[in-house]
């Protein structure tokens, strides 16, 4: 415990919160591996056991990749409402770079179950707007800062409306889109200025100008190339 106070620099509240939420996220990632479900065909018992990554035990539990996206938004929702109560940024930046991983985990586990469908990408689509939307909003309560984070939250909302509201009106893919700055980077700026703010009280602040203006940016990126594709299956010279 005096060690994470005297490298971290942070009192003995959020000394004791690290403790104990890490070894209950690890608990939690290894109930994942051991719950898994039965085999449908015994193995040979002279067949040497095979070994399996992470990944090769997830898609072989008991968890469907719905349910991890489940628990993304949960965790998410939980470090960031333990964020209001110990505000420490440091704290929240490196809760959030763990929970944001299971974004790419239930598209990972949903491939290697064959269990890719159409409404795992929707409901993938929703949480990840909740997840961005309950960040933002912890942010601007405990640093009182609600005009920045407006503007970095509705670049982020406008970004991915662009291409969702195109993908309404003609058939796109979804993998054609080189935008400047997709939701992925703009968390994971977003967790870097969390945990450098600690440091750097006026970092945070500053990647919320910059998370707006490059959003915003972005936002008119795909504007724009949803115009240029629209006009051109109607025919509209310009």
């Amino acid at each position: 415990m005096e060690f994470l106070r005297q490298v971290l620099q942070i009192d003995d509240l959020d000394a004791r919160f690290l403790v104990v939420y890490y070894p209950l996220i690890a608990a939690l990632i290894l109930l994942c591996l051991l719950y898994r479900r039965p085999a449908k065909t015994p193995a040979p018992l002279k067949q040497p056991p095979s070994r399996k990554g992470l990944l090769d035990r997830l898609a072989a539990a008991a968890i469907t990749p719905n349910q991890i996206t489940c628990i993304g938004l949960v965790l998410v929702t939980a470090n960031c409402a333990l964020y209001v109560w110990h505000r420490n940024p440091f704290l929240l930046g490196s809760g959030l770079m763990f929970a944001y991983l299971f974004d790419a985990l239930d598209g990972v586990v949903a491939r290697r179950q064959g269990r890719v469908t159409r409404f795992g990408g929707y409901l993938d689509a929703v949480i990840d707007r909740y997840q961005e939307l309950v960040t933002f909003v912890a942010i601007g309560y405990v640093n009182d800062n609600w005009p920045l984070v407006f503007f970095a939250a509705t670049g982020s909302m406008l970004t991915s409306y662009n291409k969702a509201r195109a993908a309404m009106e003609t058939e796109i893919d979804n993998k054609a889109w080189p935008d400047l700055l997709e939701r992925p980077q703009r968390l994971w700026i977003l967790c870097v200025a969390l945990l450098g703010t600690y440091s750097l009280p006026w970092l945070l602040s500053g990647i919320l100008i910059l998370l707006g203006a490059l959003t915003h940016f972005t936002a008119l990126q795909r504007f724009v190339r949803a115009k240029r594709m629209l006009q051109a299956e109607d025919g509209v010279l310009r």
